[in-house]
């Protein structure tokens, strides 16, 4: 009897409470292992998007880069090579003055441009201060030779002020350092994006100097990193020191330096934790089958997912406005040589009209109605290169809302801005206008397409040497098409002609974004197409509006 007390049977409702405990603590255990893998696969995503998308940020801050870059040492040698500083006429300092602020004003990058003689002694200087162009000789700075070979065309270093990155470019007039040489300054620094909740930047040199920072205040990596890391940041270039580090080359003197954000992982990390507990408390009191649970984060990481995928639509927006404005300065350095050779003529005609007054005074035939005459003609040939400068700042002038025009006017525009050009090149211009039909969008936006178009023409004919040059402009309605009898585009590459980057020229001479935002002008601003086929003369550029 003893036994059977100590040995007492548990009843039915004993096993039932038995098993529900045991239900409790092993869906318990269940939700708590699944949420600390959700954790360390939440974590895991964080790092990998990181890495995927750290190397497409990279990659793009160094093409703007390598962009910007291309365009300023463009800018700088078109300048220099200018019909302006021709021997055959002399230097008129207003005139390049004039020239200058045109040049700041269509480049937000441009911050001072110089003209200085072979002593380095400044003759006319231009700069920006708070959004206004002030000219004059009055910089008394002269300009160093120091680490400058005057064996090389351009020569450019870069350097950190207050406000960002400089980049300096310095060529010879005409390839002749007696001629003098131009200095052009410029700012990259909207290079590096503002804010970025992925990752967090530095620029560094070679040594490990840090010349920019958005996060922390040091003067080198070795401030802020142990030695080990620090020392193998700074030997890396294009590749993942750790796997939320990551380290490109900029350039020869600087690299970009890539950290992880770690704010967004702890956010991360926080969530999924909150999400365990509530997964817990649902699994204990209702238990609900585990995938329901799941769907909550699952259903937020998507909807994250989605806002990126939309703030990346309106950065390709962003970019391809950038690359829109850099297509145009592209064309800069050809107007700027159009200007010259519009100016040729007058600039001639002003210099014998002076030689011829000149004349007249040591030969005392100098009375009121000859000089009167002269005031009169000199005027004249003023006021056409007054009207001139006039025409090149509005076509460059940004239009702020759409209009209705007539195509043809603004192809015969653009001719008469290329008459110097054309003339040089001893190139025949036929227009063919059938019908004329209105369009409404942004001038200068078609302007730039067509002058794209007709200088990509000019450069290929050059290119391939053909004696009798021809460009054939036909227009019918709203359908345009420009031809040339170069000889046509390879079949191999004619459909990459519309890449961005993508050129035929050499690097000094073109930067592959003219006819990509051609394209992109044509179908998205005007809703029209783009497009190009080979003729038994040439190449034929059709503009369907």
């Amino acid at each position: 009897m003893s036994g059977e007390a100590g040995t007492k049977l548990r009843n039915s409702n004993d096993f039932k409470f038995d098993i529900t405990i045991a239900f409790v603590i092993f869906a318990f255990l269940i939700v708590v292992s699944l949420t600390y893998i959700s954790i360390f696969f939440f974590t895991k995503i964080s790092n990998q998007e990181f890495q995927d998308k750290v190397k497409i940020a990279a990659g793009n801050i160094v093409k703007i880069y390598n962009t910007k870059e291309q365009i300023i040492k463009n800018s700088t040698l078109a300048i220099a090579k200018s019909e302006l500083f021709s021997s055959e006429f002399n230097i008129n300092p207003q005139i390049i003055s004039s020239i200058f602020k045109i040049f700041l004003l269509a480049n937000r990058d441009f911050l001072k441009i110089k003209y200085v003689n072979q002593y380095g002694k400044p003759i006319v200087s231009c700069k920006k201060i708070d959004n206004q162009i002030i000219c004059g000789n009055s910089d008394q700075n002269r300009f160093s030779f120091t680490n400058f070979k005057l064996q090389t065309q351009l020569f450019t270093k870069e350097f950190m002020t207050k406000d960002g990155l400089v980049f300096e470019t310095i060529s010879l007039i005409k390839n002749d350092a007696k001629k003098g040489f131009i200095v052009l300054e410029s700012t990259l620094k909207d290079l590096f994006p503002s804010n970025n909740n992925l990752y967090n930047l530095m620029m560094i040199d070679n040594s490990g100097k840090i010349y920019y920072t958005n996060f922390i205040k040091a003067k080198s990596i070795f401030d802020i990193f142990t030695y080990n890391l620090a020392d193998k940041i700074k030997e890396s270039e294009n590749s993942f020191v750790t796997k939320d580090i990551y380290v490109v080359r900029l350039n020869k003197k600087f690299k970009l330096v890539f950290i992880q954000n770690k704010k967004l992982i702890n956010k991360t990390d926080e969530i999924s934790q909150k999400l365990a507990m509530i997964m817990i408390l649902i699994s204990i009191f209702l238990a609900i089958p585990l995938g329901v649970f799941f769907s909550k984060p699952l259903y937020n990481f998507y909807k994250e997912l989605d806002k990126k995928v939309k703030e990346e639509i309106e950065k390709t927006k962003e970019k391809e406005q950038m690359l829109m404005h850099q297509s145009k300065l592209a064309a800069l350095g050809e107007m700027l040589g159009n200007i010259a050779h519009q100016w040729r003529h007058p600039l001639t005609r002003l210099s014998l009209l002076i030689q011829n007054l000149e004349m007249a005074f040591k030969m005392n035939r100098l009375d009121e109605e000859r000089f009167e005459k002269f005031k009169n003609q000199a005027f004249s040939q003023i006021d056409y290169m007054s009207q001139t400068i006039d025409d090149f700042t509005n076509f460059f002038k940004k239009d702020t809302k759409k209009e209705e025009f007539y195509p043809h006017e603004l192809i015969n525009k653009a001719l008469e801005l290329m008459e110097g050009r054309i003339k040089q090149n001893k190139l025949e211009v036929i227009t063919d206008i059938k019908n004329v039909e209105p369009v409404k969008g942004y001038k200068s936006e078609f302007s730039q397409v067509v002058l794209n178009i007709i200088n990509n023409a000019i450069d290929v004919l050059n290119e391939r040497n053909v004696k009798n040059k021809k460009i054939w402009i036909r227009i019918d309605g709203r359908k345009i098409e420009i031809e040339d009898n170069a000889g046509g585009i390879e079949e191999k590459i004619k459909e990459k002609i519309f890449e961005p980057y993508f050129t035929t020229k050499f690097q000094s001479q073109g930067t592959g974004i003219g006819l990509y935002m051609s394209r992109v002008i044509i179908t998205q601003h005007f809703n029209g197409k783009l497009y190009t086929y080979n003729s038994k003369n040439g190449a034929v550029f059709v503009i369907e509006l």
